[in-house]
């Protein structure tokens, strides 16, 4: 089956070019209608997705749009009052500088929180019984 559709789909689509071609250079008009009866009916096909997935979920046939547009989010980063971090490089330091400051930055490390105790607990069973491996 999976061969059949890998020679069938490529001779369809080649076939469809030639005459789409034929049609454009014999028949220009033929070809506009054509391409609106192909462009018609994808629309057709659309609609009757979108009404599926409506009807299956629910929702409207086009629903609007929900949230701020980016528009909006544009204005709101310019106008906001928190102010984000900015990161600047720091140039490139070559030599002898550049070793005292990775020394300088390991001795700079912050404590290490202890963690709180697991929560695990021993259940006691038979601890001796050896596992039937045919059921593995």
């Amino acid at each position: 089956m999976r061969r059949a559709m890998q020679i069938i789909v490529p001779f369809v689509l080649i076939m469809a070019f030639i005459g789409l071609g034929y049609e454009l250079f014999f028949n220009p008009l033929g070809f506009l209608k054509q391409l609106l009866f192909i462009a018609g009916f994808v629309a057709v096909v659309y609609l009757l997705y979108r009404w599926y997935l409506s009807r299956r979920y629910g929702t409207s046939l086009f629903p609007s749009r929900q949230g701020p547009t980016k528009a909006q989010i544009r204005k709101a980063k310019r106008t906001s009052t928190v102010s984000q971090p900015i990161f600047k490089r720091q140039p490139n330091v070559k030599g002898p500088n550049r070793r005292k400051a990775q020394t300088k930055r390991s001795h700079q490390r912050s404590p290490l929180k202890r963690r709180d105790d697991h929560n695990l607990t021993v259940i006691e069973g038979k601890k001796n019984k050896k596992k039937n491996r045919a059921f593995f």
